[in-house]
């Protein structure tokens, strides 16, 4: 199985409580996470089991925006997958990023709405970024996610999403 690494942004502190979640999410430092991804892409390209010319960088909800991020902080990122794209700190520097994006948002996200999403597509596409975006009917936030700790949880989503990021991984990894 390859080695996957998770920055640990939050220095150890969790929660499963969504109102502390929330509070930390929005205490966090970018300079600091900044540098905490560009350091976890270093490590995993250092690493002896790596292969290949870039990383690839994934996450969901604040993850997914973390995700985009990690590429216009360093350049070794050649995939990036963001499902449901969350970002309570702004955007990056969308001309920075080098890598293709491909997106998962649901079309009944009640905190990315589908227009929001769109607005994002093309603004990343307006700044010379390859994205591209994929809509699942009837899929809530957080429709990945099995624990359905928001009721959203679609298995078929799921697995359409799954198999489309695993073929763009694998393509754009190569």
């Amino acid at each position: 199985m390859p080695d996957i690494t998770y920055p640990d942004l939050f220095r150890g502190e969790t929660t499963d409580q969504p109102d502390e979640a929330e509070q930390k999410m929005m205490a966090m430092s970018m300079d600091q996470a900044e540098l905490d991804m560009r350091a976890a892409v270093d490590y995993l390209a250092a690493h002896e089991g790596f292969e290949g010319t870039g990383v690839g960088s994934l996450g969901f909800c604040l993850g997914g925006g973390l995700a985009v991020w990690a590429d216009t902080a360093n350049q070794r990122v050649d995939a990036v997958v963001n499902y449901y794209y969350v970002m309570p700190h702004g955007k990056p520097d969308f001309s920075r990023i080098v890598a293709p994006v491909l997106g998962h948002f649901g079309t009944a996200d009640e905190f990315v709405p589908v227009d929001d999403a769109r607005a994002l597509e093309q603004e990343m596409e307006s700044a010379g970024v390859k994205v591209e975006f994929e809509f699942y009917e009837g899929a809530g936030h957080a429709f990945f996610n099995d624990t359905d700790r928001l009721g959203t949880y679609d298995p078929q989503a799921a697995e359409r999403s799954w198999d489309l990021t695993v073929e763009f991984l694998r393509s754009n990894l190569a």
